[in-house]
């Protein structure tokens, strides 16, 4: 149950990252498989399974918001902008023992 809520703080998080207002839910299926495109990024940049799936992490939070403004509608002028900053984001996962699954020491 916490697990589906916190993929609901996401979802609004999301939602709020694009500008959505909270009572537009119209999107909501798109964001979501949007969210785990990210998600699947994520861990084939080389970020644990685990770890890609940690809504309570800041960092995937983020790289997971930065990942749905490039990648949610059409026309976004602003698309390569956001996925060379998730880009970066994820290559600095992706080197981080604490988001490779290495020993976090």
């Amino acid at each position: 149950m916490v697990a589906k809520a916190n993929k609901g703080k996401l979802l609004d998080a999301c939602r709020a990252a694009l500008r959505i207002p909270d009572f537009v839910n119209d999107y909501d299926e798109e964001i979501s498989d949007v969210i785990e495109a990210a998600r699947a990024e994520l861990v084939a940049g080389g970020v644990s399974e685990d770890k890609a799936h940690d809504d309570s992490d800041g960092r995937v939070r983020l790289a997971i918001k930065v990942y749905v403004k490039a990648n949610f509608g059409m026309d976004n002028p602003d698309a390569e902008k956001f996925m060379r900053s998730f880009e970066t984001m994820l290559t600095s996962m992706s080197g981080d023992s604490a988001y490779n699954g290495g020993d976090a020491e």
